[in-house]
């Protein structure tokens, strides 16, 4: 089902991302090379590169998943409203802090402002953040290799993972940008192109898609729940997800990488503001799983895709290119596939291994290490990181939740105390901060307990067997929690 013309145009888009990345890289001279490409990366570049990193294969594949579902709606939709706040707040807010000195990290910046363990202690929650988060990106896509060329699902991991290694190992932060630049283009034509596919082979076009989905209840956008048992609502989305989104943009080093690659504070402040036009594309995405429902209305399932949809419903619109989209136009898809995996894979990876040199090896192994022994050890550091992410991935094939419900719970234990101590260190000039490391492990214990209640119930005598509040919650729970506990009174002025 996948023929010769298929995998030249994967080859293709392999080959032609591979030399853009070579090209655009510029020199790589020095660990700052490396890691900030210079600090001389154009606005728009590091834009598209963190809406690239963004729009996951999580996106790509489980959003039309969601839509397709038989009670599937746009309700997911409602999330970009924290987006959009968050956004506004970290260019206002976050973005001076990090100019403020030549900071690596945002980890950095905390060390400075609350002490070196504490940098640490970031830089550690971003790890684990970081494998839990991308893993489950990394297998998204290795669903969809698995299916087109019948691979083991740990084969797909390791192909996705040989790329994502190779693109970052050649050019660190600035072929990564770059990369995904080219890699966010691909993504959305893949989208567009399957969009209006499907809608072409509907009867009457659009009017049908339309028709249909508004008798299926699928463009049912805003959902005024106040169960907090329920994720998709409009409550989530104002009070919660701000919470998630300033974790995300303003203290996860994946994405503030890229924003200390920028030329100065305003360039980084436009590539912040003008990557909320990444919203559009779950938009895009909500529709093609919307034009999915349609056309299966009209054209079911054989069987036996029915039943290997039933077992994981993500699979929907993997198994919908591989069986009716025409050979040439099924490989760009999958080339946006695998580009929005591994756009989220080799960022992870730049991010990991500066993290690891700036915040572990460096003051610890080789403190007097000159810059070309450190550039080698960051690429030693990219291979290295690209494997654990791939036994990740590897791990999470034996879950059954699906993929939104999966990527989002994975990073509610880290986000929510990173935050907590991102504001600890802005607070820490008028207030007392004390008791870090138990206000971490304090935050991360209740969300915990909230995520898995079943913990207790040997001790208490419950039955409790599924989480007491939905995932977007624990963000503001994590973040407040960890706050709370370490700060303290305000500091007296001397005399």
């Amino acid at each position: 089902m996948f023929g010769f013309l298929d995998w030249a145009v994967v080859a293709a888009y392999i080959v032609a991302t591979t030399i853009v990345g070579h090209r655009l890289k510029g020199r790589q001279k020095n660990t700052r090379d490396f890691f900030l490409g210079g600090r001389n990366m154009p606005w728009y570049a590091v834009s598209a590169s963190t809406i690239a990193t963004t729009i996951s294969a999580v996106t790509f594949i489980g959003v039309p998943a969601t839509v397709y579902a038989a009670d599937g709606s746009f309700v997911y939709l409602q999330l970009a409203l924290g987006g959009v706040i968050a956004r506004i707040l970290v260019a206002r807010f976050l973005v001076p802090l990090y100019y403020e000195k030549e900071f690596y990290s945002p980890y950095e910046y905390m060390a400075d402002r609350l002490g070196p363990v504490v940098g640490r202690i970031t830089a550690g929650m971003f790890f684990l953040g970081g494998i839990l988060g991308q893993g489950v990106r990394v297998y998204a896509t290795a669903l969809v290799l698995e299916i087109i060329t019948g691979w083991s699902m740990m084969q797909s991991i390791a192909v996705i993972a040989m790329f994502a290694v190779l693109w970052t190992w050649m050019g660190g932060i600035a072929a990564v940008i770059w990369t995904d630049f080219v890699q966010f283009c691909i993504l959305v034509a893949g989208g567009i192109a399957a969009l209006f596919f499907i809608v072409n082979g509907l009867p009457d076009n659009w009017s049908t898609l339309i028709s249909v989905g508004q008798q299926g209840g699928k463009f049912h956008t805003f959902d005024f729940s106040t169960d907090p048992r329920v994720a998709f609502t409009f409550w989530a989305a104002l009070i919660a997800m701000p919470f998630q989104n300033v974790a995300v943009y303003g203290t996860d080093h994946l994405f503030v990488q890229r924003l200390l690659c920028c030329r100065n504070q305003r360039e980084a402040q436009k590539a912040v503001l003008w990557s909320t036009l990444g919203e559009l594309v779950p938009v895009l995405m909500l529709m093609v799983g919307v034009g999915l429902f349609a056309f299966y209305e009209y054209f079911p399932l054989a069987d036996s895709l029915a039943a290997s949809v039933a077992e994981r419903g993500d699979r929907i619109f993997p198994l919908f290119i591989i069986s009716e989209i025409p050979t040439g136009l099924k490989g760009l898809l999958i080339a946006a596939t695998l580009s929005a995996a591994i756009s989220s894979l080799d960022s992870i990876l730049a991010a990991l291994s500066q993290i690891s040199l700036t915040m572990f090896y460096k003051p610890f192994i080789e403190p007097d290490a000159d810059e070309t022994r450190l550039l080698a050890i960051s690429r030693a550091l990219v291979i290295f990181w690209g494997a654990v992410l791939a036994l990740m991935a590897w791990q999470f094939s034996a879950s059954e939740l699906d993929l939104i419900t999966l990527a989002f719970s994975m990073t509610t234990y880290t986000w929510g105390p990173m935050l907590g101590l991102f504001l600890l260190s802005i607070a820490a000039p008028r207030h007392r901060v004390a008791n870090i490391a138990g206000s971490v492990v304090f935050s991360i214990g209740v969300v915990l307990l909230i995520n898995e209640p079943q913990i207790l119930n040997p001790v208490f005598g419950t039955a409790y067997d599924a989480p007491l509040l939905a995932w977007p919650w624990l963000f503001p729970i994590g973040t407040l929690s960890c706050f709370a506990l370490a700060i303290r009174g305000r500091h007296r002025e001397p005399g």
